[in-house]
């Protein structure tokens, strides 16, 4: 039997389990975006950075408020007087979503400020849809639950930090106060409790309690959630034809993956049998596994763009290794395969990120198209055509509508132009890598 006929049947095999696919389960470290369509926007200047990824759930009154609460937020983080130096300020959001009993939608933002000082903060909304509200904690637990809801959580975190829950602020901020758990979020499983840092711990955390442990004290009825299993890693990587003394450019997808323009790219891939590289965020990786491993089956490659998309350099040594070790199990969790290349949010780099990313390739790009900043796709087009030349890194975002329009006229075109499109892996192995580029 042929090689390509193995891979004709390998594939109709994954198709097919792909139909009977049931929705992924994931541990709560994963973000879930199980309502509303994610908004995404950049903003880059000498001074600061912005990356605010909220929902857009098309309830005004709940779109109002989330808008609310990051313009408060944004309006502190420009009320800093900016200094310029080598790390710029930055800000930065992202959300989980969440719907239970097709009625309670849960968003929880998380807040990231890193100024004249960094700060971290977590704000919950609970909308009921049915009566066209948000619920606070009053409306969910009735007037004993505080001590028990207070008893689980000191419990919960004592077996898990038995060496910081001695101090004064834990008694302070766990004690049976309703104030001390009004931020929370309802999953199906279970409830989420969350803490800001410098309250119960120097750091942010959470406790899940599962429904039937309050069951005596709330209203809402348990769920069972449905599971994923990842297809099994039996199909090795497509057959290419790549000719290594042909010209080659790789192409570059950031931020994702999105269901709509990640998608539309590869069918244009495939249908071009072109290669490009996805550098997924960690968060958002178990929330779309068929793209991920539709990316495998078809020949492109994954990278780690970390699971927060915060500005590594800033960082400690701890923290980085945790957003790039997070994002290698959240992808290998889907496809059976760890990432060999990452990319570092913004490009930024220092001695202890480069330290933390040994064994894997860094790579930052050759050409950016900015296509966060026109939004327009024959603008994105022209950029990268202008000056595009054998060996290239092309920097793009798969998560906007204009750069999904611009990836399906430009790889037909690159190609027309003599170019093969490969993976950033694969321009590497052919000797192509721009010196500084790839490390």
């Amino acid at each position: 039997m042929n090689k390509k006929r193995i891979l004709l049947i390998a594939v109709l095999c994954f198709l097919g389990a792909c139909a009977n696919t049931k929705s992924l389960k994931v541990n709560h470290q994963s973000v879930h975006h199980e309502f509303g369509e994610s908004v995404h926007e950049k903003e880059y200047e000498d001074t600061y950075v912005m990356n605010l990824i909220y929902p857009k759930t098309d309830i005004p009154t709940l779109d109002e408020e989330i808008q609310n609460i990051i313009q408060s937020y944004k309006s502190d983080f420009l009320a800093q007087p900016f200094v310029k130096s080598d790390d710029r300020y930055e800000f930065n959001v992202d959300y989980q979503s969440y719907i239970k009993d097709d009625r309670y939608i849960s968003v929880k933002m998380d807040i990231f400020m890193n100024g004249t000082s960094q700060k971290e903060v977590i704000e919950t909304l609970i909308y009921d849809q049915k009566k066209e509200r948000f619920l606070a904690y009053d409306d969910v637990f009735d007037q004993d639950a505080t001590a028990v809801i207070s008893a689980m959580v000191q419990e919960k975190l004592k077996t898990q930090y038995p060496k910081e829950c001695g101090s004064k602020a834990f008694a302070i901020h766990t004690a049976p106060a309703a104030h001390n758990f009004d931020q929370f979020i309802l999953r199906k499983g279970e409830i989420v409790f969350y803490f800001d840092e410098h309250t119960v711990l120097d750091h942010t955390t959470y406790v899940e309690v599962d429904y039937d442990a309050l069951k005596d004290v709330i209203s809402i009825e348990k769920e069972e959630e449905s599971v994923f299993v990842p297809y099994q890693d039996v199909l090795n990587e497509p057959v290419k034809q790549i000719d290594k003394d042909k010209p080659m450019v790789a192409l570059t997808f950031d931020d994702g993956p999105t269901l709509k323009y990640t998608s539309a790219i590869l069918d244009c891939l495939k249908e071009n049998q072109a290669s490009a590289t996805f550098f997924v965020l960690g968060s958002r990786a178990e929330d779309y596994p068929q793209l991920l491993q539709r990316m495998v089956l078809e020949g492109n490659e994954i990278g780690n763009h970390t699971f927060t998309h915060k500005q590594l350099t800033t960082l400690s040594k701890e923290n980085i290794e945790e957003e790039i070790s997070a994002t290698q199990e959240s992808i290998h969790a889907v496809t059976n395969r760890y990432p060999k290349v990452i990319r570092p949010p913004y490009g930024s780099k220092n001695d202890t990120v480069l330290q933390c990313t040994q064994g894997k390739k860094l790579v930052t790009w050759t050409i950016d198209s900015e296509d966060w900043r026109s939004r327009n796709a024959q603008t994105i087009v022209n950029k990268v055509l202008k000056d595009v030349k054998d060996g290239d890194i092309i920097l793009l975002h798969d998560f906007y509508a204009s750069t999904a329009e611009a990836a399906i006229i430009l790889i037909p075109k690159l190609q027309e132009m003599g170019f093969q499109l490969v993976t950033v892996s694969e321009l590497y192995e052919y000797g192509k890598n721009d010196a500084g580029k790839i490390m």
